[in-house]
């Protein structure tokens, strides 16, 4: 099984409404408080492994140019696409167990979806 993260990561970026929002494990370099830009960025956070299921704690992080602009972004757009990561087939359930206003320490203006999806294993 590869880690959650990509499945996430690969879901995200697979959907043509994101294209503006490209989805990674990492800030991308050239972003900063001075030059924010819009992206996702997908870090697993918890969770508890049971041998016939995974059940991972995610945390998905909408990044731009305004608050007004991540929370849109992150209702609109990213929590519709990871509500249906259940297409995918070891996918079984997805919570969504919070979303909030999350601003960075450098201020930039971010967005936090946490997840919980129940995936098959073995």
């Amino acid at each position: 099984m590869e880690p959650v993260e990509k499945t996430i990561i690969d879901w995200l970026n697979a959907d043509e409404t994101l294209k503006d929002w490209p989805a990674s494990m990492d800030v991308p370099a050239g972003s900063s408080a001075a030059k924010p830009s819009t992206f996702i960025t997908v870090e697993r956070t918890g969770g508890v492994e049971e041998w016939y299921r995974s059940r991972p704690l995610v945390a998905v992080q909408v990044w731009g140019t305004s608050s007004y602009e991540v929370a849109d972004a992150a209702y609109r757009l990213v929590l519709p696409r990871l509500q249906r990561l259940v297409e995918l087939d070891p996918v079984a359930l997805v919570d969504v167990t919070d979303m909030s206003h999350f601003p960075a320490v450098d201020g930039r203006p971010r967005y936090q979806i946490l997840i919980q999806p129940t995936i098959k294993v073995g």
